[in-house]
């Protein structure tokens, strides 16, 4: 009987460290641990290179990076001007972004080339523009 009375208080001892034992809790917004480091958004400005243009046309698509060349950059900065350069040439006209429209003006006066910004992440852009025949531009951030 000796035995079954320590067995027994063994036991709810045992017992009582599981009761007291906690599982690991999930962070809520006030104990969650942030990072010290901001997270980049992407962002249009600065200076792209394009990998890659294509127009759409009758159904058929068409690689016309070299109409381009294979330099054809933009260089967005925050003043609203963009320069366009092809390697050999550069040429700054004004830009504006407005949700996913992006405006090229190339010279006052003159009716904007609006394009669809398809992908904007750190390091890609890709544009659209146009609906019978439909160009689409790809870069990557330099």
């Amino acid at each position: 009987m000796k035995k079954f009375t320590l067995f027994f208080a063994f036991s709810i001892l045992l017992s009582c460290g599981l009761l007291f034992s906690s599982c690991e809790k999930e962070p809520t917004p006030e104990t969650e641990i942030t990072s010290e480091e901001p997270v980049e958004e992407p962002t249009i400005l600065g200076h792209w290179r394009m990998d890659k243009a294509t127009q759409l046309a009758y159904g058929n698509e068409i690689d016309i990076t070299n109409f381009y060349t294979q330099d054809f950059q933009l260089t967005f900065l925050e003043d609203g001007t963009l320069i366009t350069s092809n390697g050999m040439q550069e040429t700054a006209m004004q830009w504006t972004l407005e949700g996913d429209q992006l405006s090229f003006i190339q010279a006052p006066e003159m009716d904007p080339v609006i394009y669809t910004v398809r992908e904007l992440t750190l390091q890609n852009l890709s544009i659209v523009n146009g609906t019978d025949f439909v160009t689409t531009m790809e870069f990557h951030k330099e």
